[in-house]
């Protein structure tokens, strides 16, 4: 698996999040670097995923958000209130971030998502006199450095110090926009491996489909149900679960209705801990129009589910076409509807796509994670 291509070589960590590295030992200069995070997460669970590997390894971390995470005690929080308005709670934080960093003195800005708080960084780096690092995102590629403003995005991407990406698709993509190389690296998208990984004991699927994500347009979840509306007439019987929420959530629900597909198809909401679902399912599905390396794909893939991809983002970093996933050509209901009838009948594929596909807790660990930001902050 080439996740080094067009970032420094590295020695992955196969240790899990409870695991300490053994590279554990902390040399040069992490361990005393002071960091100021500007972003935020609505689902504040993410911040542990994010920044728990980053606080780990730097000297002191500071937040600044509208939502904290305190379970993650390594992290110190500014808190930003919104008076009951996310988005005025978005246009403080700036304010907040600026307060904080010309109070107290901090050696890099760290932000995820380049609008707005990739933007807040830059703002904030000859005021506050820190280096900043951006965490790419796949919007970041995918729509702002594809859209009329593209050029100005370019001309941003170029100013930050250094950036991490996900993946070899999206580092490629970097330096086609001359971006140096040394100033790219990939990191980890980390998973909870303690929490995700393969049931000490077989379970028996409730599910033979399993769909989890955001009910948007880029994650497409009516491809799902248009390939599952195809089993159906061809007469195939079975069961599926969309767990999520999100604007598309009435389309979705119109057309279950449309393809009769009420019994078969359950729609438990937004869940906290998916873990259940991904143990509890026969097959993991994933339909998005594009996308970085989600983590519900690692996830999915982590407990030993096999999964059918295609072939967006990072995602082929991971997913190896019948050897790690089951990779689709083409995004069509008809390649998805092939692809899940092509898993479900073949049983020496799909044991082998779940006896391989927890590999990647080897690669996306807490531990590999904190190793990657190791590396960024000491370079």
């Amino acid at each position: 698996m080439n996740r080094v291509e067009g970032a420094n070589n590295k020695e992955k960590a196969s240790t899990s999040v409870g695991e300490e590295s053994s590279e554990c030992d902390r040399s040069g200069t992490a361990e005393t670097e002071s960091i100021l995070i500007v972003a935020d997460h609505p689902n504040a669970s993410k911040i542990e995923r994010h920044y728990g590997p980053l606080a780990a390894v730097a000297g002191e971390t500071t937040m600044v958000c509208l939502t904290p995470d305190e379970s993650v005690e390594s992290i110190t929080y500014r808190t930003v209130p919104t008076f009951g308005w996310r988005p005025l709670g978005i246009v403080l934080l700036f304010f907040a971030a600026l307060v904080e960093g010309v109070r107290n003195e901090y050696d890099t800005i760290v932000s995820i998502s380049l609008i707005p708080y990739g933007c807040y960084a830059l703002a904030l780096r000859p005021l506050v006199g820190a280096r900043t690092h951006l965490g790419i995102i796949g919007a970041d590629l995918d729509v702002h450095a594809r859209g009329p403003y593209a050029p100005l995005t370019r001309v941003a991407l170029r100013r930050f110090d250094s950036l991490s990406v996900p993946g070899s698709v999206h580092s490629r993509r970097l330096r086609e926009m001359g971006i140096d190389d040394d100033r790219i690296d990939i990191l980890s998208n980390a998973i909870d491996t303690d929490r995700y990984a393969p049931p000490d004991e077989p379970v028996e699927p409730r599910y033979d489909f399993l769909w989890v994500g955001r009910f948007s347009e880029e994650k497409d979840p009516l491809l799902f149900v248009d390939a599952l509306a195809m089993l159906s007439e061809a007469g195939l019987e079975f069961s599926a679960a969309m767990v999520g929420s999100g604007g598309k959530h009435r389309d979705v629900v119109r057309a279950i209705d449309h393809y009769g597909l009420e019994d078969a198809v359950e729609l438990p909401g937004w869940v906290d801990d998916p873990r259940e679902h991904y143990t509890a399912a026969h097959i993991f599905v994933l339909t998005s129009s594009r996308d970085a390396l989600p983590l519900t794909l690692l996830e999915a893939m982590a407990t030993g589910t096999p999964a059918i991809v295609p072939r967006v983002g990072s995602v082929p970093d991971v997913a190896r076409h019948r050897e790690t996933a089951l990779v689709v050509d083409q995004r069509t209901p008809a390649a998805y509807a092939d692809a899940l009838a092509t898993l479900c009948t073949e049983d020496d594929l799909h044991e082998r796509l779940s006896t391989a596909a927890p590999t990647v807790r080897e690669e996306y660990s807490y531990a590999a994670a904190r190793d990657d930001w190791r590396r960024i902050l000491e370079r």
